[in-house]
């Protein structure tokens, strides 16, 4: 508090570098919440002690011998450790399929973190419930084990700072930190306390919840310099203040504890595990808080389509497309979004009486299709459409669009950050090995392992599908990609790969690099436009990219 009585005001981080930290701090936190799990998954069968151990690099097949293993899921988490830097993928005579050596970085890691990382990933089951531990007054059984681990985090892990390899120390507490500063993070953004905070100071009993669970999580964020150590009051210190107006970037990595949770079964079990419960929700999944967790970034990333929307809706009237259909609708923001600029910020929207826009929502899931209803509906939108869609089969889409007299070829289709999410589907006429596959990407089906050329082949062909429907007005998709795992062990602080490759990858979704999704793009008969091409960031680090596609032969980006 100042003199006069007045909440003391705090500023964001005065200098790009003091930002940058704490963006290198929830990337290492993120990365901790995939690693730290994978590797106790690994130890228990011993994995990391036989790699350090071997006088070679050793390939899937060899880590195998002994033990039932899901053998895509096995890739997925060894890429994972690759990524941070503890293993090196060495190419071998199988496409897609490398051998393994531990790195000298890697060789002190493994030898320190597996019985660390094994205790605090006894800690998930209450991260996932840990909304519960700190706003419900009745004690959860959090408590004795986050104090334990606070405490711990106080102490810098017991790691001896004499450790050889000081940066692979740094790298194991920051992992170890995640684990539960994640968790927090989410839950006080989500109940508002961190609104509250950037406002003014509070007293702790000010915050509804537990307070002995609520005291040991403020201790947790005072070791990351976040939050200023005070004995009566909370205060946000100017890096707390930054991680938490983006703690928000918690969310999506957060929402997948619970199949971080599975990864003994998935990686050395049952890989078949059940995605929803018996209530239709899905099991390994928050999708809440996924949704939650993704909505800002997204809409630094709807800027950029805005721009195309616009252009679109602003050439002359005979032009343009007779409306927008969004595949994969979620629960309809994005259409009430898209309606708002064509209506309020192009030619069309002054012309809506005489040439109305056509609204199109497709999902697979039926309750995203309610949700979009409501959105519309809620939203004022005439003309609406919500149907049953698969993004794999846009030739069904158009058939119910036809009985509905709409031609999906007159339409703007659009979507966000499904491609890689599509559900995967074997190949037909096609023979292993008969192409060259440029991505480094782990990918892998209830367990299955895939290799590169059979993804790659199988993304082109999803692609061609699509692209009869580009021909006329196009198709403008937000997508994310993965990075190499060199590139992602050279830039640990700036880049959250490792997190979007374990989420990813342990729910069978694909994510392939910016050239290798262009590349496949293109041989599907689909250009994107330069004018509207970004990756997010602007370097050999995106792994976000929006694209505005034609089927008629414009230049690549």
């Amino acid at each position: 508090m100042d003199g006069a009585g007045r909440p003391a005001v705090t500023t964001l981080p005065s200098s790009d570098a003091a930002r940058a930290k704490v963006r290198g701090d929830v990337f290492h936190h993120l990365a901790g919440l995939a690693v730290v799990p994978t590797v106790t998954a690994l130890a228990g069968r011993g994995i990391p002690q036989w790699l350090a151990d071997a006088d070679a690099p050793r390939t899937i097949e060899e880590l195998s011998v002994g033990t039932y293993v899901n053998a895509g899921y096995l890739r997925v988490a060894l890429r994972l450790l690759a990524s941070a830097g503890w293993l090196r993928e060495i190419a071998t005579a199988a496409p897609g399929a490398p051998a393994y050596e531990v790195t000298p970085r890697g060789r002190v890691a493994l030898r320190v973190a597996p019985p660390l990382f094994e205790q605090v990933t006894s800690f998930l089951p209450h991260a996932i419930r840990i909304d519960d531990a700190l706003f419900n007054r009745r004690e959860t059984g959090a408590l004795p084990l986050l104090t334990h681990f606070a405490r711990r985090a106080r102490q810098r892990w017991r790691i001896e700072s004499a450790m050889e390899d000081s940066a692979a120390s740094d790298q194991i507490r920051r992992y170890l930190d995640g684990m539960l500063i994640g968790p927090i993070m989410v839950a006080l953004a989500r109940r508002g306390v961190f609104t509250r905070l950037l406002a003014s100071e509070l007293d702790l009993d000010e915050i509804d919840g537990n307070r002995s669970t609520l005291s040991c999580a403020f201790d947790l964020l005072a070791t990351q310099g976040w939050v200023a150590p005070s004995a009566s009051r909370l205060a946000l210190t100017e890096e707390g203040r930054y991680a938490a107006q983006i703690a928000a970037s918690y969310g999506v990595t957060v929402s997948y504890l619970a199949t971080f949770a599975q990864l003994p079964a998935l990686i050395f079990g049952n890989a078949d595990l059940p995605r929803v419960d018996e209530h239709g929700d899905e099991a390994l999944v928050d999708r809440a808080m996924n949704v939650w967790g993704s909505g800002g970034a997204h809409t630094t990333y709807f800027k950029r389509v805005d721009e195309i929307v616009t252009e679109i809706f602003n050439r002359p009237l005979d032009q343009q497309p007779s409306g927008i259909c969004d595949m994969g609708c979620g629960d309809g923001t994005l259409l009430a979004h898209l309606y708002g600029v064509v209506r309020d910020r192009t030619r069309r929207g002054a012309h809506l009486a005489t040439h109305p826009l056509q609204i199109v929502g497709a999902d697979f899931n039926k309750v995203a299709r309610r949700e979009t209803s409501k959105t519309l509906r809620a939203a004022g939108i005439p003309n609406y459409q919500v149907i049953a869609g698969d993004i794999n089969r846009p030739a069904y889409l158009a058939s119910e669009l036809e009985k509905r007299g709409i031609d999906s070829h007159e339409l703007l289709h659009v979507r966000s950050f499904l491609d890689h999410n599509r559900p995967y589907t074997g190949l037909v006429d096609y023979r292993p090995g008969a192409r060259t596959s440029a991505s480094s990407g782990a990918f892998a089906h209830r367990g299955r392992l895939i290799s590169p050329d059979e993804l790659e082949e199988n993304l082109v062909r999803h692609l061609r599908r699509w692209a009869p429907y580009a021909a006329r007005f196009g198709l403008l998709v937000l997508e994310l990609h993965t990075i190499p795992p060199a590139l992602a062990a050279a830039n640990l602080d700036r880049t959250p790969a490792i997190a979007y490759d374990a989420t990813h990858g342990y729910s069978d979704q694909y994510l392939v690099e910016v050239p290798v999704f262009l590349a496949a793009a293109r041989e599907a008969g689909l250009h994107s436009d330069p004018r509207f091409h970004a990756r997010f960031p602007a370097s050999e680090l995106a792994t976000v990219t929006i694209n505005f596609f034609s089927a008629r032969g414009e230049a690549d980006a």
